[in-house]
């Protein structure tokens, strides 16, 4: 069997590893550079629940990604030779109003409900954790289970692992339509008029995943939604825990990088940083650790997030052509759900009952044209 895998960003080199390592003959094309897109552009957060806002399947998958993760990441490491530096620090989520108080308070009791470790902090507890926090904050939420990566390491630990077990990368190839044959999928057809055979056809090709012809009748609209990082020199463990607020958060690096993000934006392709979007995200930074606006400033960089109409992953078999897979539309979740991707489209590939309930998510959703509206991004420009 061989797979075609339309995308080389995080979740198109781990689908390639995990269906590498089962024997698939495994080609990857990029249409830029491998992981220099949104999995270049992340924070890093393995934080499930940090990313879900409510109860629901959202939060079960997100969940069950962390498991995923825990489980491959060692493993990871070691076929790939790169240490995607996962470090276990937890994260606290604090509040400076009352009203925030009330909302953490809610996410505390249904994240336990749902299998979540959550413990609510005093003031003075949280302090004792990360004590270059604002004395301000009034409340906090402890999430110990709740860790991050280096998201650039992980990428190229992903390709590298994948390269190892002999999946192919080809950098600077555009699709431009996916060829069929009695509605089933025999490949791809690249923009320069190479047409590249293969048995499956994963899409995995982030923000750009609609632009491929073929699917129109799956009826999916993937968008970008611009984020912004500013990043920031501090000694190493100066902050432990990763830091958040509702209005922005801040990540520790081991090398004492300190990444201050993010703001939504809809701004189509446009990765311009802005000076609108660059101050939101400082003055949320500073509130949150005050001593911040003394540290050197290193760079800033914007990413794309991929998103679909209801902002949920797309992950599963086309409606429309029944050997080409999605895994797509992961929105701000891509480097927490990057293991669990990889396998779950192993499974699918493979003929195998995925272990959860991918119905919530399944591409088919969209064929009557009725999604969730979308939340409204954040846009400072």
């Amino acid at each position: 069997m061989k797979a075609v895998i339309i995308g080389g960003g995080i979740i198109g080199a781990s689908c390639a590893w995990r269906l590498a390592s089962e024997g698939v003959e495994v080609v990857v094309l990029e249409r830029g550079r491998l992981g220099q897109e949104a999995s270049w552009a992340a924070a890093g957060l393995i934080g499930p629940q940090g990313e879900a806002e409510e109860p629901g399947p959202f939060f079960d998958l997100c969940m069950a990604g962390k498991e995923s993760f825990d489980a491959s990441v060692e493993r990871l490491a070691k076929e790939s030779g790169v240490d995607p530096e996962y470090d276990h620090q937890g994260m606290l989520y604090v509040a400076f109003t009352e009203h925030e108080c009330d909302e953490l308070a809610g996410r505390a009791r249904w994240q336990r409900a749902g299998g979540g470790k959550v413990e609510e902090l005093s003031t003075a507890e949280a302090l004792k954790i990360a004590p270059a926090l604002s004395p301000k904050i009034i409340y906090a939420l402890y999430l110990p289970t709740n860790w991050r990566t280096e998201n650039r390491k992980l990428t190229q630990a992903y390709v590298a692992a994948a390269a190892n077990k002999g999946a192919e990368f080809r950098e600077g190839v555009r699709i431009e339509s996916i060829a069929t044959k009695n509605g089933r999928a025999t490949g791809v057809n690249t923009h320069g008029g190479e047409t590249l055979a293969g048995d499956v056809v994963i899409n995995a090709a982030g923000a750009w995943a609609s632009e491929l012809r073929g699917l129109e009748a799956d009826k999916i609209r993937f968008f970008p939604i611009r984020g912004q990082i500013l990043c920031f020199d501090t000694r190493p463990g100066a902050i432990e825990p990763s830091l958040f607020s509702t209005r922005g958060i801040l990540v520790p690096r081991r090398d004492g990088r300190l990444l201050a993000g993010s703001i939504f934006e809809d701004a189509g392709f446009n990765k311009t940083l802005t000076l609108g979007g660059m101050s939101h995200i400082l003055k949320a930074a500073c509130e949150l650790v005050p001593t911040l606006s003394e540290l050197p400033f290193r760079e800033a960089w914007t990413g794309l997030r991929p998103a679909a109409d209801d902002l949920l992953p797309v992950i599963g078999a086309s409606p429309s052509v029944s050997n080409v897979f999605y895994a797509c539309g992961h929105f701000r979740s891509g480097i927490l759900l990057s293991s669990l991707t990889g396998e779950l489209i192993a499974d699918l590939v493979k003929g195998r009952a995925p272990k959860i309930d991918l119905a919530p998510f399944t591409p088919a959703r969209f064929q009557k044209g009725v999604v969730k509206a979308p939340i409204k991004t954040k846009s400072v420009v």
